[in-house]
């Protein structure tokens, strides 16, 4: 006989306390501590924002367009976009954050072009990194091959033609 189905009062509670049971959940006092701290904290660091906004901007291009299967573009754009603002926050951070600096970092021809060439470098890398790993690939495999023909003639050497037989049922 098949089993009945718990009714659906019971079923409503167990999913509650499996919801509040979770790691990692936020209640509303925790949201409302972190919105809090994130408007405090946002004035103070508008020239690092500036940098960032700014300087990511290639990132949040190959985010939007990229329309492989996995989306790859941004993890490399992104990587290398950050690599390349990294050393103008590091200088804004120990050299006064302020809005002044920020914004001689972002009119510096030369740090335009450090920034930008680096997600233009990951953009180079998301694109030919693919063909050559497949062309490394395809050359392992084609060794491998030749190494397992080169058993298979030792092995009918030894053992004599039937080995590479068809298999008997």
């Amino acid at each position: 006989m098949a089993k009945r189905p718990a009714p659906a009062a019971a079923k409503g509670k167990a999913g509650a306390k499996r919801q509040s049971a979770q790691p990692g959940g936020l209640n509303i006092a925790h949201r409302m501590l972190l919105v809090i701290a994130a408007l405090l904290i946002v004035p103070m660091s508008i020239p690092s924002l500036t940098i960032i906004v700014f300087g990511m901007l290639p990132t949040v291009g190959a985010a939007l367009t990229d329309r492989g299967p996995h989306r790859y573009a941004w993890l490399s754009v992104g990587g290398l976009n950050f690599a390349g603002i990294s050393p103008y926050l590091m200088d804004l951070w120990f050299k006064g954050h302020t809005m002044e600096r920020a914004l001689s970092s972002l009119t510096d021809v030369f740090a335009l072009l450090v920034i930008f060439g680096s997600a233009a470098f990951g953009w180079l890398l998301y694109m030919v990194m693919p063909p050559v790993v497949g062309a490394f690939l395809q050359v392992a495999a084609q060794r491998r091959i030749t190494t397992l023909r080169s058993n298979q003639r030792k092995l009918v050497d030894q053992w004599g033609p039937d080995v590479v037989g068809a298999p008997t049922r």
